[in-house]
């Protein structure tokens, strides 16, 4: 097979794996699972670059200097635009603190570990995928390191017998597939960001390059092959949910559904050829429209939030297109074509502008200047010490840790009523209001990241033991008032949850205490300083940016309990957005929230005045304390 051989069918995939991703992104229907498109090119880029060694091997006319050439001639030049131009839109956009942040993914772009930076900033509380505009480089980052470490190890691959090849090729596949199976379930950020558990699906593309498997002889059944596959890909984009686990067993069916596209390569006929021609364009323009769909998206967002109605994506689908066919046409067809020392002399004119301005943001604190003082202020919340107010591993658990974890004065009675506050992080946000609105109770606290209070799909087994521990702690500790609170979504609306909602209030009923649930509280499309900021900066309008499900979800749980005896629900969206107009700052100045729902200290205080001002149970144990 000639490495110079054009595969028509390859750009179609390149097209498919595209559009999945930048719909997924764009929230454009049916592509729910549109990321596996990444896991496409990913098969692609292992067959061609496998290919290209192999011949040139075989050829003996393998070059490393010519491969590196190669791949810097295809990625760097648009790549390098890219970078240029996210840094003088985050420097016109973004707050100082996601200006540094910006600069410091670029400086990991241009070190090609940018998948290594975003793995290691993974966490609960981690500031959201949108707004970190280098993002989508992650890809590039385990391609880059793939280009690095595998020629060589290819080399000695095909130096070895046939046989012993192959039997190399499909270990290096079966240990990366296990790793990237066990890692999902134990360490899900690593096995989603980093080369060792994505590397199977770079050595599924080079088995194929180094026909491991015979390619079949039929014509028809080269098209039942290839048709398999693209149903299997079809399938793939909108089979998965969020809480799948991804990419482990889940992201086979993309990838043996690539193979089987390439594998299959029947002979596309004339008419076909005409057929798929839009879809061979976009092929050829995957790569520019890679690069610049995610930052047009993540500035958008910052400004505006992130797009709701068809009018916005199909904004933002033409602005990413017109300037992918700038980058195309403008760019990576020059450079292609461009004379070796005239792009190394640009490369390097570009890459040390990038590094420069990447540094001189971060030495700057990303111009701080920009702002007045009230703005730099809000700003500063954006890096709120939460762990402190929310007693983080003291009384509020990470994920995974064990209900012993919980520190003897979390759940030490007074000599007064006694309170009892549990569930996640949206409950630990309430404790330092509730302990100030409540002075003259004790109030104990039980509270876990990521673990609301009733069975839901998905919830980890930590989770689970740890609610179940709540009937027995009631009955010993005897609290006069439980309070629920958690990050209530449409979960908690499915028959399992219901019951087992139900089920958890009348044992604790049942163990004498009262109980007050908690609504949901106000949430946004962005971080609440962001949102305060951009209304200032750029008149974005404060309103309409909580999700559409919260209502619902407050009006369900409110009518679910509200005949439930000796139970009281609080709406906090009553309480904090009447007539859906949030109040997004206290009284003070400062933001309702740190984050997108996350109350800061003075949030928290008003939440929770309104919380015992509002609940009977409260007020009455409050009266009754104070005769």
């Amino acid at each position: 097979m000639s490495s110079t051989e054009y595969r028509p069918d390859i750009d179609c995939l390149r097209a498919f794996a595209v559009i999945s991703v930048i719909a997924f992104h764009y929230d454009i229907s049916p592509f729910r699972s549109g990321y596996v498109g990444v896991d496409v090119f990913f098969v692609i880029s292992g067959f061609l670059i496998t290919r290209i060694i192999h011949d040139e091997a075989r050829a003996g006319t393998f070059s490393f200097a010519a491969f590196y050439r190669r791949r810097a001639r295809r990625i760097l030049p648009a790549a390098f635009a890219m970078l240029c131009a996210t840094l003088l839109g985050a420097c016109m956009i973004l707050l100082p603190q996601g200006t540094v942040s910006a600069a410091q993914q670029a400086l990991c772009v241009l070190a090609f570990c940018s998948n290594i930076l975003f793995w290691s900033q993974q966490g609960y509380f981690d500031a959201a995928a949108i707004t970190k505009p280098l993002l989508h480089t992650w890809s590039l980052g385990v391609e880059e390191q793939y280009y690095l470490l595998f020629p060589a190890l290819a080399l000695t691959f095909f130096a070895l017998r046939r046989p012993l090849m192959l039997a190399s090729l499909i270990a290096v596949c079966a240990v990366s597939l296990l790793l990237c199976v066990v890692q999902t379930q134990a360490q899900p950020a690593a096995a989603f960001y980093l080369l060792p558990a994505r590397a199977w699906q770079l050595a599924l593309g080079a088995l194929l390059a180094v026909d491991a498997l015979p390619a079949p002889r039929r014509q028809w059944l080269r098209i039942a092959v290839a048709a398999l596959g693209w149903i299997a890909l079809g399938a793939s984009v909108n089979l998965y949910s969020p809480r799948t686990p991804y990419p482990g067993i889940a992201a086979l069916l993309p990838c043996l559904g690539t193979v089987a596209v390439i594998w299959g390569k029947p002979a596309l006929s004339r008419t076909a050829l005409t057929l798929t021609q839009p879809m061979i364009a976009v092929g050829l323009w995957s790569y520019s429209l890679y690069l610049w769909h995610w930052p047009i998206i993540s500035f958008a967002t910052a400004v505006w939030g992130p797009p709701i109605s068809p009018t916005d994506k199909l904004s933002l689908l033409g602005a990413c297109t017109t300037l992918a066919l700038a980058s195309f046409y403008l760019i990576e067809q020059p450079a292609r074509r461009a004379e070796w020392p005239t792009m190394v002399r640009t490369l390097t004119a570009a890459g040390a502008a990038a590094l420069a301005a990447s540094l001189v943001m971060i030495s700057w604190s990303g111009f701080p200047g920009r702002f007045s003082p009230q703005q730099r202020a809000i700003a500063d919340f954006l890096g709120y010490d939460h762990e402190r107010i929310y007693e983080g591993n003291t009384c509020f658990l990470s994920p995974g840790q064990a209900f012993e974890a919980l520190q003897p004065t979390c759940l030490a009675k007074g000599t007064g009523p006694n309170i009892l506050l549990w569930g996640d992080s949206h409950a630990a946000h309430l404790a330092y209001g509730l302990k100030r609105a409540l002075p003259q109770a004790t109030l104990l606290r039980a509270t876990m990241a990521q673990c609301v209070s009733y069975n839901e799909p998905g919830q980890s087994e930590t989770c689970r033991t740890y609610n179940g521990r709540l009937p027995g702690l009631v009955r010993d500790l005897g609290p006069d008032i439980v309070i629920l609170s958690g990050n209530w979504t449409r979960t908690a609306m499915a028959p399992a949850a219901r019951a087992s909602l139900l089920a958890m209030i009348r044992t604790i009923v049942d163990a004498g205490s009262k109980i007050v649930v908690i609504g949901p509280s106000p949430q946004f499309d962005r971080p609440v300083p962001h949102l305060l900021i951009a209304a200032q900066r750029f008149g974005v309008a404060t309103d309409g940016h909580m999700p559409p499900w919260l209502d619902e979800v407050d009006a369900y749980l409110s009518g679910l309990l509200k005949d439930m005896p000796q139970t009281d629900y609080v709406s906090l969206h009553a309480l904090l957005c009447p007539e859906n107009h949030c109040l997004l700052q206290t009284s003070d100045g400062a933001p309702l929230a740190w984050d997108e729902g996350h109350f800061t200290a003075q949030g928290s205080e008003l939440a929770a005045t309104g919380i015992v001002r509002t609940s009977p149970a409260l007020t009455a144990l409050l009266a009754r304390k104070s005769e």
